[in-house]
């Protein structure tokens, strides 16, 4: 064969050789281009920390644990290939308290026998982080702010205290329980709480027991304290009120956040958080707390040097005013100190609906009872029965039947002991109402029917919405009722419930003419509630003149000597069983003179003029 002959052979071969090595180049290319799916994988690897668990734990252990959450990460763009290595990056964001922590790393991926295996190091986690470097959270504290009374001395602020709780760092595990225990029991706080937190905590950490004024510390055994293993104290300012017990349910509380509070926070509440409980702090946290800023370090542990990757600032708390009057909180809480059952005065603003005091008794006070205490109002609720009957067309001039009893369905009433026996008989509404006869409203029950008196109660300020800033309960008419209980209520027995707030409101809305809407603070215009009838003058010009009787010819004649304004009110008294089982008295009185009007009450006490009256009198005396 010639030359000549072979020629195009060779010039075939040679271009399905170069073909060959073009597509195998293809196919090298298109494997060598490999690792995407690996690098996409990685992300949600990154994000849970478990690419490699025991370099995220050192890395960003302490930013996981400060923020409560995990970061998103995301493959930002196309994988870079060099060679055997795939270079890929990835951006991310952290969920700050205010805004993200946003970012971005790169990931080398390495091909092995098993596919693309990515190497973990410090700066794969964090930007810019050398080899050895972790990450550490500072806290920023915010500087607290203030709650005042209305003409700006401060109630509330930053109190000078001492932490007093465990350091595990310094006992043996099995030496924790029994060091809470005792530690509990000698500064009067729940063992078993106090033992589970400790359990919970971690090897090193503090664990708060009590937290207690620096003025105060003189009242707790710290001397016994100091001899249990562990015992440490941590001296710092909390946003406390400047005085202990100072309007109690008012102002509120801030504690430290329990296990419970964190594990049901869905992550809003971190360890080391306040967290509020009631009254102005509860509604106002932020403001008056300000919010804590963090800032995250690079740290090279050996070394010490840090530097801030990222910072956000405190925002420090501000002033919150509030209604209170502090003469007048002081003036009702002296005169209730003598009372040695659960007990409570209740001033507010006729025309604002201010919440001038609210003073508690000294003893047996469990919670704020002149706001969220439920009893029967008794006889202060006849102003409430009155403008019911004054619109089914009764007069203060309508001649009323006022036997010593009555019976109803049944069940037959009486008049109070204290009633003098020779009023009983005809008396026009305006002398049951100043004597408060029992029977003559009773015997109404078919006049007003149970709705008409629960409509008489809400255009009076009964079961609107509590006060913004206030734990409140403000009463409660079920316009359902009928029978004994709709007679009983006509004498506020039965089931009609109120608060003392409730009824100080009841008595206000009299005085201003138009319902009532308790406020709290200071800078915010509550929402008036919807009422289907409102006050009218008449009725209102006619319910001043009944309750004025009660002062002039009635059971609060100690009133009329008072100088200023006319006094006017209604005294109260509710039967209940007490816990001996014994038959026992709620007393009751509210009073108005001008525009401050007083709602005062006794768990445990007399009649009304017997034993709140002269509360309410003392207050008034001195203002």
């Amino acid at each position: 064969m010639s030359a000549s002959r072979r020629t195009p052979w060779i010039i075939i071969v040679a271009v399905l050789a170069v073909a060959a090595l073009v597509v195998g180049g293809l196919v090298w290319r298109g494997r060598a281009a490999g690792g995407e799916e690996e690098a996409a994988a990685l992300a949600a690897s990154l994000a849970s920390g478990d690419a490699a668990p025991d370099e995220d734990a050192r890395v960003l252990g302490a930013v996981r644990e400060a923020l409560g959450a995990d970061p998103e990460v995301t493959l930002a763009d196309a994988v870079e290939a060099r060679g055997g290595v795939r270079t890929a990056t990835y951006d991310w964001s952290w969920p700050l308290p205010e805004g993200t922590w946003d970012y971005t790393t790169t990931v080398e991926l390495e091909r092995g026998e098993g596919g693309w295996t990515p190497r973990i190091v410090a700066g794969a986690l964090a930007p810019g982080l050398a080899d050895g470097e972790q990450l550490e959270v500072a806290d920023l504290e915010a500087t607290p702010g203030t709650i005042t009374d209305r003409d700006g001395t401060e109630l509330y602020g930053p109190v000078d205290v001492k932490v007093l709780g465990l350091d595990k760092s310094q006992l043996e595990e099995a030496d924790v329980d029994a060091a809470a225990r005792e530690l509990a029991g000698i500064l009067g706080t729940d063992p078993d709480r106090l033992a589970s937190t400790a359990a919970a905590a971690g090897d090193e950490a503090f664990v708060p027991a009590l937290t207690i004024r620096v003025a105060d510390e003189g009242s707790y055994r710290l001397d016994d304290a100091a001899q249990v293993p562990g015992f440490h104290v941590v001296e710092e300012q909390r946003p406390l009120a400047l005085e202990r017990d100072y309007a109690p349910g008012v102002l509120g509380s801030l504690r430290e956040a329990t296990a419970e509070d964190i594990e049901g926070s869905d992550g809003e509440i971190v360890a080391g958080d306040l967290v509020a409980t009631g009254g102005v702090i509860a509604a106002e946290q932020d403001a008056v707390t300000g919010t804590r800023g963090l800032d995250i370090r690079a740290v090279d542990p050996e070394s010490g040097d840090a530097r801030s990757l990222t910072r956000l600032d405190p925002v420090d708390g501000t002033t919150v005013r509030t209604t209170l009057d502090d003469d007048l909180q002081r003036r009702a809480t002296a005169a209730i100190a003598g009372e040695d059952s659960p007990s409570a005065v209740i001033a507010l603003s006729a025309s604002t609906g201010d919440v001038l005091a609210a003073a508690l008794g000294p003893t047996g006070q469990s919670y704020p009872v002149g706001l969220v205490g439920q009893y029967a109002p008794g006889s202060t609720f006849k102003t409430v029965t009155a403008l019911a009957l004054l619109r089914a067309g009764v007069t203060p001039d309508t001649t009323l039947q006022c036997p010593e009893t009555a019976t109803v369905a049944g069940r037959s009433f009486k008049n109070a002991d204290s009633m003098d026996p020779s009023l009983f008989g005809d008396m026009p509404l305006r002398s049951v109402i100043a004597h408060s006869c029992n029977t003559a409203l009773l015997l109404q029950h078919e006049t007003v029917d149970q709705a008409a008196l629960a409509d008489a109660g809400a255009t009076l300020g009964i079961g609107q919405d509590a006060p913004a800033g206030l734990d409140a309960f403000m009463g409660s008419i079920d316009p359902a009722d009928e029978g004994v209980e709709h007679a009983a209520a006509m004498m506020g027995q039965g089931r009609v419930l109120a608060s003392p707030l409730a009824m100080a409101t009841v008595l206000a809305s009299v005085q201003n003419g138009a319902t009532v809407t308790p406020r709290i603070l200071d800078d915010q215009e509550p929402a008036a509630p919807e009422i289907a009838h409102p006050l009218t003058a008449d009725e209102t010009a006619q319910m001043q003149e009944m309750l004025r009787g009660v002062v002039t010819d009635g059971s609060l004649d100690d009133f009329a000597d008072l100088p200023g304004e006319p006094v006017i009110g209604k005294t109260g008294t509710a039967e209940y069983t007490n816990a001996d089982g014994e038959l026992a008295l709620h007393s009751w009185v509210i009073v108005a003179r001008g525009d401050l009007v007083l709602a005062v009450f006794v768990e445990d006490g007399s009649y009304g003029s017997v034993t709140a009256g002269p509360i309410a009198r003392e207050i008034l005396a001195g203002s």
